[in-house]
């Protein structure tokens, strides 16, 4: 009889392939590869996150994927004004209704101070703000033990710092 995965077990393979889909958007030096490979990866890790019951993060990190997609489309001011306003909004209220303590602060910031380097930030700058919001999200996958997650974010900073002194 064949053994079924628990749903800790399926979290962590899901967060596994996350794990080399993000690892693939940092080795990226085009914009908006980034962000389409980026976006993909996030939807995975939202599924891991919510297979750990870490319901802001998963929430959270299922808007980031459409917020990452759309935003490389932005380019007018006021349509970068309404993204960032509209998706922090979302944020914001996803927090609320998804409040697990201090510690949906976590994956709040980190979503809210990505949001706005993907709107206003130029490449390098918006890499360089990333890593912030990476060390949020590494003390978050330390609280909620999603080892997938926080490997890739480790892993991420250290190839995102290295792009970044390429670009």
């Amino acid at each position: 009889m064949a053994a079924s995965l628990s749903y800790t077990q399926l979290a962590y393979l899901v967060g596994g392939i996350g794990v080399l889909v993000e690892w693939r958007s940092y080795h990226l030096h085009h914009q908006h590869d980034f962000r389409r490979w980026s976006a993909i990866g996030a939807g995975f890790w939202a599924i891991q996150y919510l297979l750990l019951t870490a319901w802001t993060a998963g929430l959270t990190m299922a808007v980031t994927a459409l917020r990452t997609l759309l935003s490389g489309g932005l380019t007018s001011s006021g349509s970068k004004h309404v993204a960032a306003s509209g998706f922090i909004l979302i944020f914001a209220g996803l927090t609320w209704l998804s409040w697990q303590g201090a510690i949906s602060l976590l994956p709040a910031f980190a979503v809210i101070n990505t949001t706005l380097a993907l709107v206003y930030f130029d490449n390098r700058n918006m890499r360089i703000s990333l890593i912030a919001s990476s060390f949020a999200w590494i003390n978050n996958d330390i609280y909620w033990q999603a080892w997938p997650a926080l490997f890739a974010e480790v892993v991420a900073v250290g190839i995102n710092i290295r792009t970044i002194r390429k670009l």
